[in-house]
């Protein structure tokens, strides 16, 4: 009897484990915006960066000719940047941008939320 206690114990201890558990992340949500140049022109033929600043996954987005870019992100706060894409004016376009937002920069942030619409002026 003493045996068996001290197995039955000792499955118990092992089917409970001593980890932490894990929080699934949540289900990425559709998002899209549109980003200007500090001129007021569509920033076309970029590509929209985010990278999280809470666990989220980085995104990466096209921007298309009128400046509009849509995709997937998982709501929540992260940083953005532009870099350049495969579009022909991708090069002349990201010239026209400040160099400072060709990287991510913690101080620069959004907060991306399920149905809201992104708008950025790259100055």
């Amino acid at each position: 009897m003493r045996s068996f206690l001290l197995t039955l114990t000792l499955a118990l201890a092992l089917s409970v484990g001593c980890g932490t558990s894990v929080t699934p992340m949540a289900a990425p949500t559709a998002i899209k915006g549109k980003l200007e140049l500090s001129s007021g022109k569509p920033a076309g033929g970029l590509v929209f960066n985010l990278y999280p600043l809470e666990g989220q996954q980085p995104r990466l987005m096209e921007v298309a000719v009128d400046g509009t870019f849509k995709g997937e992100a998982i709501s929540g706060k992260y940083t953005y940047f532009v870099s350049k894409g495969s579009a022909k004016n991708s090069e002349q376009t990201l010239k026209l941008v400040n160099p400072k937002l060709y990287e991510p920069d913690g101080t620069r942030t959004i907060v991306v939320k399920a149905g809201e619409d992104i708008s950025i002026k790259l100055e």
